[in-house]
C-alpha cells in the first residue's frame, strides 16, 4: 500500500515513525526514525530493513517541526523504545542532539501525543514485562515437524536453544545474520535436519526460532509453552499480568 499512499496529496515532509514486526495482532519488533522526505523515506527501509511489515507516521510541516525538535523528538522516541518498552528494537545507540531549552516541552508534548495515539492504534510503548514466571520455564516449538526447546532471559532478551533440539537446515535463513551466523559456525556443510550437540544462545526469541526453522520467524508467537500459550502471552499478555 505504500505505492497508494504516497499518491495522497499535500502530505507533510517532516516528522517521526515507527516501522513495525506484526503478526496476527502481536508486535514483536519495532524500529523508530526520523523523515524529512516524508513517506518516500520508507523506499530506503524496504531495501535494508525488510523485518517490518507495516509502518506508523507522525508529519508535519517544517514550520511546526524545525531540525531542531525533530532530531530530540527521533532520540526521545528511540530511547522510549529502547528502555521503556518490552519489545525488540532494530535501534542501535540513541542518538543525542542539542536540545535547545526553549524547545523542550514543544518536544515533550510531540512525543505524548504521539504515544497516545500509538496506543489508540493498539500499540502500547510504554508495555513492561512484569509478569511472574519461573526462571526455567521451557518453551517447545513443533512447526513443520521440527521438535525443539529453549528458554528465554527475561533480563537480557536473549534466547537459549536447548541442546537435543532438531535444526532444520534444508530451510534457508532470510535475513537474520545472527541465525546465519551461528548455523555456518556449527554446522558448516551440513544439510537436512540435524540433532543440536549443545546449547546455542541467540540474540531473540526470534533468532533462535529463524535458527531453528530456517525462513523468517516470528518468535514470540512461535516458542509456545506446555500449556500451549505463546512466548508472547506469558510475558506480555496484559490479560495473563493480570490473572
Amino acid at each position: 500500500m505504500l505505492g497508494e499512499a504516497k499518491c495522497l496529496p499535500d502530505l507533510p515532509d517532516r516528522g517521526v515513525h515507527y516501522l513495525l514486526d506484526e503478526d496476527h495482532g502481536v508486535l514483536s519488533r519495532v524500529y523508530a526514525g526520523q523523515t524529512t522526505r516524508g513517506l518516500v523515506r520508507l523506499d530506503a527501509h524496504k531495501t535494508k530493513k525488510e523485518f517490518w511489515n507495516k509502518a506508523i507516521m507522525f508529519l508535519d510541516n517544517d514550520v511546526n517541526i524545525d531540525r531542531d525538535v525533530l532530531d530530540s523528538l527521533e532520540a526521545k522516541a528511540i530511547d522510549y523504545v529502547r528502555e521503556h518498552g518490552s519489545y525488540e528494537t532494530d535501534n542501535g545507540n540513541t542518538p543525542a542532539p542539542r536540545m535547545n531549552p526553549y524547545k523542550e516541552q514543544r518536544v515533550e508534548d510531540l512525543h505524548g501525543s504521539i504515544l497516545f495515539r500509538m496506543r489508540v492504534l493498539g500499540y502500547d510503548l510504554d508495555r513492561k514485562e512484569t509478569t511472574p514466571v519461573a526462571v526455567n520455564t521451557v518453551f517447545h516449538t513443533k512447526k513443520n515437524g521440527v521438535r525443539a526447546t529453549g528458554r528465554y532471559n527475561r533480563d537480557t532478551g536473549r534466547f537459549t536453544v536447548l541442546s537435543g533440539s532438531e535444526v532444520d537446515l534444508g530451510y534457508a535463513v532470510i535475513k537474520n545474520q545472527g541465525a546465519v551466523a551461528a548455523r555456518r559456525q556449527l554446522f558448516a556443510a551440513q544439510t537436512g535436519k540435524v540433532i543440536l550437540a549443545d546449547d546455542v544462545e541467540l540474540s531473540s526469541p526470534s533468532s533462535a526460532a529463524v535458527f531453528v526453522l530456517g525462513g523468517s520467524q516470528n518468535g514470540w508467537i512461535e516458542w509456545v509453552n506446555e500449556q500451549g500459550q505463546t512466548l508472547d502471552y506469558v510475558y506480555r499478555s496484559k490479560e495473563h499480568m493480570n490473572e
